[in-house]
């Protein structure tokens, strides 16, 4: 695909077809390693990786015991990875989810070059990451469209991208796509060590692979974590991590200078929409927007809180009409944020009420208090984490039929979304007062 270098602090909306491209991160804590890269200066020596025996469940890598490890265990090794490229393809909470994994990657292999493949909405959520030296950004909306417009400008364009990721000699990649077309290409692309699931017996490319049916029982993070350790990795920290630009900070510091709080008012965040990774089915994971009005009207009556209402662009008219409803206290931003400003402003909320979604997890990240409804997807696998007192999820445990979304199918719904239309306004506010009344732990 056509990559292009561009400048990081540029904070540009998410929309519009433009082509695919790379974008080079270099955080000042890595600019040493960069300029070795680039051959500025001498390269210090590093054992490159290494296989050892093929154990019970898979070919161990061998790894390099490192002091700047920070902590984290590995199996008796020999050698470390050069050049490390993680991809995932999908949205917000899925990425959010893997920070925890690329945290432990770099602490595991301090010098190694580590780079990312991910879309281009989970972008910001990972261009300031300290531990990533670089982004790749891959939209495959946009190659398609690329490709029904001008068929041989669209094979230029993915040509481009892999000639990019070649070009870097990655020696091990982390494959957390669940399936083969990723990990195909980057055996065509020379990567001799590929990490990841076999899902569905989509791993036949994978050079160590660990065979799953789905995201069941266990949180997704926790699967993550298995799967470092089947390379010799702990992840022993497992907040996700997501950094707030001081340029965003002060946005979200002046939106609510606006709002002329007394200083005793609590700022509760309400997303009402949200789902959008599952298209025309998103409002299967939406609770009845009149229950929000609801819950907004009581946290404003009975606490004195103002309400930010939260969606993207295509959000606005449900938003809006759940701002007009509740009345003074809400205030509709729904459109009006970039994502830095979002988690900004997530980030200095005392409470935030959503559907099952990426604001949940931004929210967690931030380490603020949720409230999260749940219809037809299991928490235990996707619900806020690391799982703490601070989070409240809200969800119809006696219905025998949910969570029905199960290893990545959603099946029709004969009984008209009631795991959902079930759970009262009452509920979700009774789970707001025992957060906002528990104080700060």
């Amino acid at each position: 695909m056509a990559a292009y270098r561009r400048n990081l602090s540029s904070d540009t909306g998410l929309g519009g077809l433009a082509a695919p491209r790379v974008v080079v991160q270099q955080p000042p804590s890595r600019r040493l390693r960069n300029a070795e890269h680039e051959g500025v200066r001498p390269r210090r020596s590093r054992t490159r990786l290494s296989s050892t025996p093929r154990s019970s469940r898979l070919a161990g890598l061998a790894i390099a015991p490192s002091a700047a490890a920070g902590g984290f265990e590995t199996n008796s090794m020999t050698g470390t990875p050069l050049r490390i490229l993680i991809v995932n393809p999908f949205g917000i909470g899925d990425v959010l989810f893997s920070t925890p994994l690329v945290r432990a990657v770099r602490r595991a292999f301090p010098h190694s070059y580590l780079a990312y493949v991910c879309n281009r909405r989970t972008e910001q959520i990972l261009r300031h990451n300290t531990n990533l030296d670089e982004l790749f950004v891959y939209e495959k909306d946009e190659l398609i469209a690329l490709w029904r417009r001008d068929r041989i400008l669209g094979l230029r364009t993915l040509a481009s991208l892999l000639q990019q990721i070649r070009a870097r000699r990655f020696t091990m990649a982390v494959d957390l796509s669940l399936g083969e077309r990723y990990s195909f290409l980057l055996s065509c692309l020379g990567v001799s060590k590929r990490v990841g699931f076999n899902f569905r017996h989509r791993g036949r490319f994978l050079t160590h692979r660990v065979a799953i049916k789905g995201y069941e029982d266990q949180h997704v993070v926790e699967y993550y974590a298995e799967l470092l350790a089947h390379v010799g990795v702990r992840m022993l920290d497992r907040q996700l991590e997501l950094a707030v630009q001081e340029i965003d900070g002060r946005a979200a510091q002046e939106r609510l200078a606006g709002l002329s709080l007394d200083g005793h008012q609590p700022v509760i965040g309400l997303v009402p929409a949200g789902g959008i990774s599952w298209g025309m089915e998103a409002h299967f994971r939406r609770w009845p927007k009149e229950r929000f009005v609801w819950v907004g009207r009581a946290l404003a009556s009975r606490y004195g809180a103002r309400i930010l209402v939260f969606g993207e662009t295509n959000d606005q008219p449900i938003c809006a009409e759940i701002s007009r409803a509740i009345g003074p206290a809400a205030v509709d931003l729904s459109g009006q944020t970039t994502l830095g400003q979002f988690v900004g402003l997530l980030g200095r909320c005392a409470l935030v009420v959503s559907n099952d979604g990426g604001p949940v997890h931004i929210a967690a990240s931030q380490q603020v208090k949720t409230v999260s409804i749940f219809g037809p997807v299991d928490p235990q696998v996707y619900g806020p984490y690391p799982r703490t007192s601070q989070h409240r999820i809200v969800y119809k445990d006696e219905l025998r039929c949910r969570p029905c979304y199960h290893r990545f199918k959603l099946p029709p719904c004969p009984y008209e979304r009631a795991c959902l239309t079930e759970l009262t306004a009452d509920e979700v506010l009774e789970a707001c007062t025992s957060l906002l009344e528990a104080g700060t732990p």
